[in-house]
């Protein structure tokens, strides 16, 4: 192991490079073509990396262009999986200080989307089984780097790839928070056809089930007692008022860390309109906890249950439809998220599924999970415990695999943000973690 740490640190302005390059190939999603179900820079990028694993003398697999994966082969039937992905999320040049593809290094810091989110973590783990490689290790299990190209719109990747190929017998995913995530929340995604709003009525706010809208608008032909709640502004118009609700914005997964713009409208409109249906209905949906709804959940392995009111329409005729991101606890699944739901929420109330997701717990106790937290409290010199998250990693898109990475506990999150960076210590560091994580899960 010795020599291998050695050899990655020579390596590591290779590393280094490697990642700019990979970073330079703008990989937002776009219109297919060809073995290109992403578009033309994704499966270019693809090839890339596939490119790099093959001249170092790992086995590639190019599974039509949705993902692909490189193998350090093992002397065993046993496949120890490294689950990230190559797609990044959207950028807007002009909200950067670098531009977002030029992979830019300064003060210690390389710059690009997809720097942490998720081609650096993925290309450490790369150099990390290079250096294992280069040290003379052959593992047990065979050691399969697998690189997606959807993970941001979808995760179609992995769809086709599992499809096509068996699940390792184990697997980590550099795409989370250090020191381990092997709790994440169920996901349940949905519509409510609230009922008719009153004649004249109109309110809209977000575009995102999983993110707290920061904006909200109302049109009403009476004055709203909404005065009185910060950050509400009216205009009146010939027709009547016009409110707008200024709120923050911020994960759906912790809605409590954002300020939902649609909560003081709804109030306001409720108490104006008390005997509208639909508007009682909603000062329900409100409550983040889901208490007034019904519907609060709460288990000791991953906390309490959350709601965000994430998207507000009204059709043509009138009528409200919320679409809302419900985070339930481990211990429950989506069946009977359903079943509550369905019991607390009015007949005459439509629920229409938009996305679901099971929750992942992989027991703490587990090897997977123990050898993963003795890795990084050895190496950190720390005494920290495996985490529960609300959000949704690349880990759930398979059985017995964790979040491993690449955020450490208290560091500046960058992650879908303009200057999206990672600190090259820290690049340095994870690689050394991924490093001694594989070996003693491959061995």
């Amino acid at each position: 192991m010795e020599n291998a740490k050695k050899i990655l640190n020579e390596l590591f302005d290779e590393m280094v490079s490697t990642l700019q390059q990979t970073i330079r190939f703008n990989t937002e999603k776009s219109a297919p073509s060809e073995n290109a179900p992403f578009g033309a820079n994704v499966k270019a990028c693809l090839d890339y990396v596939l490119n790099t694993a093959s001249s170092f003398g790992l086995r590639t697999y190019d599974c039509d262009g949705y993902a692909g994966h490189a193998d350090l082969t093992g002397t065993g039937d046993e496949v120890l999986g490294i689950l990230g992905h190559l797609d990044v999320v959207p950028a807007k040049a002009e909200e950067w200080v670098f531009p977002p593809y030029a992979a830019v290094i300064s003060d210690g810091k390389l710059y690009g989307r997809g720097a942490m989110d998720d081609k650096g973590p993925m290309i450490a783990c790369l150099y990390a089984v290079k250096a294992l490689k280069d040290a003379g290790f052959v593992p047990s299990k065979t050691v399969r780097l697998i690189f997606g190209c959807d993970e941001e719109s979808g995760m179609q990747c992995v769809e086709h790839y599992f499809d096509k190929m068996p699940f390792p017998t184990a697997a980590f995913s550099p795409d989370g928070d250090f020191p381990v995530i092997n709790r994440e929340k169920g996901i349940y995604q949905f519509r409510v056809i609230c009922g008719k709003l009153p004649n004249g009525v109109r309110i809209s706010a977000g575009d995102r089930a999983n993110v707290v809208p920061s904006l909200c608008t109302a049109t009403t032909p009476k004055a709203l007692a909404a005065e009185g709640y910060p950050n509400v502004g009216v205009q009146r118009t010939d027709s009547g008022y016009v409110y707008t609700s200024v709120g923050k914005a911020a994960h759906g997964s912790t809605p409590d860390e954002g300020i939902n713009a649609t909560h003081p409208l709804i109030a306001a409109l409720a108490a104006a309109y008390p005997d509208n249906a639909a508007l009682k209905f909603l000062t329900k949906v409100t409550d983040t906890t889901g208490g007034k709804w019904g519907i609060a959940l709460s288990d000791k392995e991953s906390g309490s249950l959350t709601c965000n009111l994430g998207v507000l329409q009204t059709t043509e005729d009138g009528t409200l439809v919320a679409t809302v991101d419900i985070r339930f606890p481990v211990t429950y699944n989506c069946k009977q998220m359903y079943r509550l739901l369905r019991d607390n929420t009015p007949a005459q109330a439509e629920i229409e599924e938009v996305h679901i997701s099971e929750p992942l717990h992989v027991p703490s106790d587990s090897a997977l999970v123990t050898t993963l937290m003795d890795v990084y409290n050895r190496a950190m010199h720390t005494d920290m415990q495996p985490i529960a998250i609300g959000g949704g990693t690349y880990s759930r898109c398979l059985p017995n695999c964790v979040a491993f990475g690449p955020l450490f506990p208290h560091e500046e999150q960058t992650i879908h943000m303009p200057n999206e960076m990672i600190r090259l210590d820290n690049l340095r560091k994870m690689a050394e973690l991924y490093l001694e994580a594989i070996y003693r899960l491959a061995k």
